[in-house]
């Protein structure tokens, strides 16, 4: 009970953990939120159950594919939400066209703005075995330790909104990061203007941070070897 304690009082910064789940799984041959772990539940469930145990709100986007009803997890504030749709001046944009993960973190951030104090939420997604709590505690870690230089600014009505990427020897994992609820309005306007493209919206605000190396092989997982040796590190 003490140690779940401790993981709430260190969550008092974080507003709620989104669950991507509505990728394409073209390459996996099947849903990637759907994929059975050896313990038997799905990766979808093997999210919400590692979120369950921060106790904040935990939102699920599947891009309307219907597998939030499909979660067997009992416990934790489970709520659905849509992929926010943009409205674009641009009459060669089609609104009806997705707007991809950006979307579902946009449409998060909306959710959880409302008479929120905290600042962050977690975006996870469902192509990687490294699980929400894992993930909170290193990237709430190097938020500690980057955010008291900024509160030295004179000024900090210019502070901008910080996202923190978990990122390889490779590349970087913008849906395995913390975003500050605060991007909702510059993300808004960036999806707003038909920008479809997640490097380029977090470009300017993105500090990188190298996850551990056994996490390599549980992220990016594409293929059904390399979820079932990702399967095999648990």
């Amino acid at each position: 009970m003490a140690e779940a304690l401790s993981r709430r009082l260190e969550a008092k910064s974080l507003a709620g953990v989104l669950i991507l789940a509505g990728g394409l799984s073209t390459r996996m041959g099947s849903p990637k939120a759907l994929l059975k772990l050896p313990s038997g539940e799905t990766l979808l469930d093997y999210h919400v159950r590692s979120a369950a145990q921060l106790g904040v709100p935990i939102l699920i986007a599947d891009n309307g594919q219907g597998f939030a009803t499909q979660v067997k997890t009992v416990g934790g504030s489970i709520r659905y939400i849509q992929d926010y749709q943009p409205h674009s001046s641009n009459t060669e944009f089609d609104s009806k066209h997705s707007a991809g993960p950006l979307g579902a973190i946009l449409a998060g951030m909306q959710r959880l703005l409302a008479g929120n104090e905290s600042q962050w939420l977690l975006v996870v997604s469902c192509d990687s075995l490294v699980n929400s709590l894992d993930i909170w505690q290193f990237l709430a870690e190097e938020k500690a330790q980057s955010l008291p230089n900024r509160a030295t600014v004179a000024n900090k009505s210019h502070v901008k909104p910080q996202m923190y990427c978990l990122a390889d020897n490779e590349r970087g994992y913008p849906l395995l990061a913390l975003y500050q609820l605060q991007l909702a309005e510059p993300l808004k306007a960036y999806l707003d203007s038909g920008e479809r493209r997640v490097m380029r919206f977090i470009s300017p605000i993105n500090q990188s941070v190298p996850m551990p190396q056994d996490w390599y092989m549980l992220s990016n997982l594409n293929t059904p070897e390399q979820f079932q040796i990702a399967c095999q590190q648990l």
